[in-house]
């Protein structure tokens, strides 16, 4: 293999490695702007990215209650408005490979110490219609475990080329729920695409020792 070659494979190799890794959400960190300024709250039906489908809304918390894990916006959905707090908010990818899987990552933080009644209950769906089928179910947690902000991964199938994303709050409906920040989605990449990788990166290799010998 020329070095030329080995490193053409190296590159195409890492391209798709950089692409697959490309967070196929839209304002997963919830950094767009909603015209919030210092420490204050807002509830939305809507914002960049993601949309309610049921309850009152999407809370963009800015550093208030805890600090942002990225950034300095974050999400609250025990919105405080009115009765019936709890909310679920989803966001629609499209252009998905049917039975390809991805890997959802997010950050949550308990914001209350009433675990036992689930009060920072939050639970995770994906389908493909909405509201989509519980893949997670986040219960029990407290702030007073002094966990602060806890990382969640799961690998998800698509079904479908759009498949729904949704996050929901469960448990006591008060306006006080656990938190959630940058959130992603990320393609799994394929055997045969990591075998391309582990060729080009042996070519390469191979192609300095030549050059050097």
């Amino acid at each position: 293999m020329s070095y030329l070659k080995s490193v053409a494979l190296t590159v195409m190799a890492l391209t798709f490695s950089a692409v697959s890794n490309a967070n196929l959400l839209v304002n997963g960190d919830f950094e767009d702007d909603v015209g919030l300024t210092g420490s204050r709250w807002g509830v939305y039906s809507s914002i960049n990215g993601w949309q309610t489908y049921s309850g009152p809304g999407i809370e963009i918390q800015r550093n208030t209650i805890v600090a942002a894990q990225s950034g300095n916006q974050y999400v609250e959905l025990d919105s405080h408005t009115g009765t019936d707090t709890n909310s679920v908010m989803y966001q629609a990818i499209d252009s998905l490979s049917v039975g390809a899987s991805y890997e959802l990552s997010f950050w949550y933080h308990a914001r209350t110490n009433n675990g036992a009644a689930n009060d920072n209950g939050i639970e995770v769906l994906w389908g493909d219609s909405l509201p989509g089928a519980t893949v997670l179910d986040l219960e029990g947690y407290s702030r007073n475990s002094n966990l602060g902000w806890m990382n969640f991964s799961l690998d998800l199938v698509a079904t479908a080329e759009t498949m729904f994303l949704s996050f929901g709050a469960t448990g006591l409906d008060n306006t006080l729920g656990g938190f959630i920040d940058n959130v992603s989605l990320t393609a799994v990449p394929e055997p045969g695409t990591l075998a391309l990788f582990a060729i080009g990166a042996a070519g390469l290799l191979v192609g300095r020792r030549r050059l050097q010998s």
